[in-house]
């Protein structure tokens, strides 16, 4: 009941961490997996693997940020599959660093990653979505662009912004066919995340998530799934926190 088949998912960051669990996911549910990254022996990796459990797969080296990649990354989806009907813009960087100490470099990268490469993939791909009269976008937010954190100006004010432009594509797209949603995250069990976060981010985490750990990339894939299935059509323009109860959360006693 619950199947992709026939359906083509492109999956930037889909080399690692979230991305790489979700495009496993994918093809289990029997799309075509399309891995946008710059990480070329990862995406390779990832390929293979998909290919040994019968799964169509391609890798575009891409640089979300890059317009003339982008386009090149919508070209060779369809080139090789005929159509796209999924989009999960995943790729990203983090940064922690309180305000005073952000370069204006170190802003604008994560801007131009996490934010203007987002909005030129769903660009992109809604273009075809939109004229085919299907889709599902499901962009990567973060608690971070839901609730204040130290350290996170650059990168909570680059999520915030993905859950009020995920908002306005759903609303544009609404009677397309097309739905635009969102995953936020809490703290991940990622490559990154362990690169990201010190000691007292994570005590700090630790003591305001009322299931204690980090959520697996598998935990977020599977969210990311269940919103790129043809039975959420009706759901468009939400943020969907994966965050063990954080966003929930108040007081918490532990006696």
């Amino acid at each position: 009941m619950y199947s992709l088949k026939g359906h083509t998912a492109i999956v930037t960051g889909g080399a690692n961490g979230i991305g790489r669990a979700t495009v496993g996911l994918l093809g289990e549910a029997g799309a075509n997996v399309v891995i946008a990254d710059l990480d070329e022996k990862g995406g390779a990796q990832a390929v293979e693997e998909l290919t040994a459990n019968g799964v169509a797969a391609l890798f575009v080296k891409t640089d979300v940020s890059r317009g003339d990649d982008v386009d090149a990354l919508i070209q060779a989806t369809t080139a090789r599959f005929g159509s796209l009907e999924v989009l999960m813009p995943f790729a990203g960087i983090g940064l922690e660093k309180l305000a005073l100490d952000t370069t204006r470099e170190e802003w604008d990268r994560v801007i131009s990653i996490n934010l203007t490469g987002s909005f030129l993939v769903m660009q992109a791909a809604g273009a075809v979505m939109v004229k085919a009269g299907y889709g599902r976008v499901v962009a990567m937010a973060s608690v971070s662009g839901m609730r204040g954190g130290t350290g996170r100006t650059a990168y909570g004010a680059t999520k915030g912004a993905v859950i009020t432009m995920t908002r306005v594509m759903a609303l544009e797209w609404a009677e397309t066919g097309v739905t635009v949603n969102a995953l936020a995250p809490g703290p991940v069990d990622t490559a990154l995340t362990r690169k990201m976060y010190d000691d007292e981010t994570r005590r700090a985490y630790d003591r305001a998530i009322p299931m204690r750990r980090f959520a697996l990339p598998e935990d977020v894939a599977h969210a990311a799934l269940f919103l790129a299935l043809p039975q959420s059509g009706y759901i468009t323009g939400i943020t969907l926190p994966v965050d063990g109860g954080f966003t929930s959360s108040g007081v918490i006693k532990r006696s």
